[in-house]
């Protein structure tokens, strides 16, 4: 078996001013546009770039393309795990292959339109060196989502900017562009669930954002699913001490709701389980986000090179 690639081999590093990171899996469909368009916007912005696609053991013919796109653009890199290891995976891999002295990371579906990364590099500049990242966030405005995914969405965002233990930009996620050594400081954690934005806000990590309007998705639905909505969610919300805060308080009134004088006995019952069900939650809550701030041990399995083939 070939030896994973060690990150950032290249000694070029000042180089660069900007990585552009794109997690894929099974995106034959889409691959050769994304890099088309991601190549486009590095040339109109004309600093030293670079493209860093990360295949997440596609069984596709992803691998392939990227081979052949190689050819076609030369700013184009490509890194492979294998096996798939998932989306958070992928954008750590991403994180810690980039040569940039920023790193950007976004959707290979182009939902995070790549002609924003300027405009995200540009606002991080300008910013103080207090400030880690900057993320592009949503406008409520022309969104072709389901209803159900809007209203989830709206909730979720509610809770993690109003109940969290640290201050997030409304609507940070997973689109963002990040100065190169908070970029390996988050890699190296060992969170799996939850997105990137409630990883900076449970590390204590400053963030700004920039608002843009989500575009529709070549795809006719999430590839999360609803599943892995509500396990990032969950995850983020964890991180964030959100989780925690809502537990604690559901936890407090089924502690009232059982001590109360016209309680029925049935009632005082219902209500201690809730209350224990609640502190059970917040326990698992605090100990996920304290374990996910770990500095991981075990190395991704990133490939490069000769080496990033499908086996």
């Amino acid at each position: 078996m070939a030896t994973p690639a060690v990150p950032n081999p290249h000694a070029r590093d000042q180089e660069v001013d900007l990585t552009f990171g794109i997690p894929m899996y099974n995106e034959e469909a889409i691959v050769e546009e994304a890099v088309r368009r991601v190549v486009a916007v590095g040339e109109k912005w004309g600093r030293p770039y670079e493209v860093l696609a990360v295949d997440d053991g596609s069984r596709d013919a992803t691998p392939d393309l990227l081979s052949q796109l190689t050819a076609v653009y030369p700013t184009l890199r490509w890194v492979q795990l294998r096996p798939n290891c998932g989306q958070p995976a992928a954008s750590k891999a991403a994180m810690l292959a980039a040569n940039g002295r920023m790193v950007a990371v976004l959707d290979a579906d182009l939902q995070t339109p790549p002609e924003l990364v300027p405009r995200l590099a540009e606002s991080l500049d300008e910013q103080g060196p207090e400030v880690d990242a900057v993320f592009g966030t949503t406008s409520t405005g022309k969104r072709d989502d389901p209803v159900r995914l809007l209203v989830g969405q709206a909730v979720f965002y509610f809770l993690q900017t109003h109940l969290s233990r640290n201050a997030l930009p409304h609507g940070a996620s997973s689109f963002f562009v990040m100065r190169r050594q908070t970029a390996r400081r988050v890699a190296r954690l060992d969170f799996t669930l939850g997105n990137i934005g409630a990883v900076m806000s449970a590390a204590g990590m400053k963030a700004a954002a920039v608002t843009y309007v989500k575009p529709a998705s070549y795809r006719s639905s999430s590839r999360l699913g609803l599943r892995g909505h509500v396990e990032e969610a969950v995850g983020s919300l964890a991180l964030t001490g959100a989780l925690g805060r809502l537990c604690a308080a559901g936890a407090s009134l089924g502690s009232l709701g059982a001590l109360g004088a016209r309680a029925s006995r049935p009632g005082r019952a219902l209500s201690l389980a809730a209350a224990g069900a609640s502190l059970g939650v917040w326990a698992a809550a605090e100990r996920y986000a304290r374990r996910a701030l770990w500095a991981s041990e075990a190395p991704l399995p990133i490939f490069e090179g000769p080496a990033a083939s499908r086996v």
